[in-house]
């Protein structure tokens, strides 16, 4: 990997503390290149921004840091780049508040691909945290990759959605690119790394800030043809970037929930507001990108198709046991006395069809189907 100078002089306003990016934006825009932000005099730099940030640029003229920094990005092959350079992701072009320089590691070339965002509660039910990764799964095998931003719950679950259908996935950081937050998706971020990008507009060592979250949505709205809500509180996160990608003139989709349910207010909400309401992955494969799926069978992409697949490999007894289950978890209790065949067979059935992957325990003792 070469990093040309005009990264050296990137990296060199990057670190510079207290410049903001609308400031960094203006002197680029004014002086023509950063290069040219570094040579100006301290009195040219007071005509376009206060004398005060004027000040923290004329007092940090040196590029021993910078030069540094690019030889360990490099050893980290870590790509670094900005507007006007050939990595740059076309789709950030468009959108007003474009990051002046980014953080890439991974594959550069999947963020200029076909790409879904896919956001939601922190803290989903069981049920969103499945349909998010079974959507986001069904995405990815059509070859519609998965963006989001790497946090628990929602995210986590489309980006393991994503990589566990063999397709790929983006993960947008709101902290330094080498950051991992929350430290529980470790093992996440280097599958992501590995079948797809983790982008930052933050250098090494950037800590997690709050502030920092809801501006890195602009990022995962700029790079998506559409933004996909699974869960969210009447007041979340998620519903930013869906506002974010409306003023970019993104579609947005939203998975309905139960009327009373306090994770459902916000997605029900947007599909209230004009979102387009999702129960499959055609919904947003047909509208979004005028494709069905895979092989056009679009029975195989539905929930009640992989359900009554699997009840028709069963037993009698099993078929029993499996009709009780859905995706909301269901306690094993309510289980025995739904299925009426004792507790002894119903724990042997549920023990068999764990083992056969067609029911899973996402707490201990509480039961769902596999989808």
């Amino acid at each position: 990997m070469f990093f040309n100078e005009e990264v050296i002089y990137r990296l060199w306003l990057d670190t510079i503390d207290g410049i903001g990016l609308r400031t960094k934006k203006y002197l680029i825009k004014y002086f023509g290149s950063t290069q040219n932000v570094y040579h100006a005099e301290f009195g040219e730099l007071t005509k376009v921004i206060k004398s005060d940030r004027a000040e923290m640029i004329n007092n940090n003229r040196q590029l021993d840091k910078a030069k540094k920094l690019a030889e360990e990005y490099m050893r980290r092959n870590i790509t670094v780049t900005y507007p006007g350079h050939e990595l740059y992701p076309k789709k950030l072009k468009h959108i007003s508040d474009y990051p002046e320089i980014l953080y890439i590691r991974g594959d550069p070339g999947i963020l200029n691909d076909r790409l879904v965002g896919v956001v939601g509660s922190r803290y989903p039910s069981v049920y969103g945290r499945e349909i998010a990764g079974f959507l986001s799964g069904e995405l990815a095998k059509n070859e519609i990759g998965i963006i989001s931003g790497l946090a628990r719950g929602i995210d986590a679950a489309a980006h393991s959605g994503a990589i566990c259908a063999g397709g790929k996935t983006v993960a947008v950081l709101g902290c330094g690119i080498n950051v991992t937050y929350p430290r529980e998706n470790a093992e996440l971020f280097s599958q992501i790394e590995m079948s797809g990008a983790i982008i930052s507009e933050y250098g090494l060592g950037v800590p997690p800030i709050s502030g920092q979250f809801p501006v890195r949505n602009r990022i995962i709205s700029g790079l998506s043809d559409g933004v996909l809500v699974v869960e969210a509180k009447r007041k979340s996160g998620s519903l930013i970037t869906a506002d974010l990608a409306l003023e970019q003139g993104k579609q947005v989709y939203a998975v309905p929930g139960r009327m009373n349910d306090v994770l459902s207010e916000g997605t029900n909400n947007l599909i209230k507001q004009g979102a387009l309401c999702v129960t499959d992955a055609n919904d947003i494969l047909e509208e979004l990108f005028g494709i069905s799926a895979v092989d056009d069978e679009t029975e195989k992409n539905s929930l009640e198709m992989k359900i009554r697949k699997n009840i028709e490999s069963l037993t009698d007894e099993e078929a029993q046991v499996y009709s009780c289950l859905g995706l909301e978890p269901l306690f094993i209790d309510d289980i025995v006395k739904m299925s009426g065949i004792g507790i002894r067979k119903t724990i042997s059935i549920l023990y068999l069809l764990c083992s056969r992957g067609i029911i899973k325990q996402p707490l201990k003792g509480y039961y769902i189907v596999c989808i």
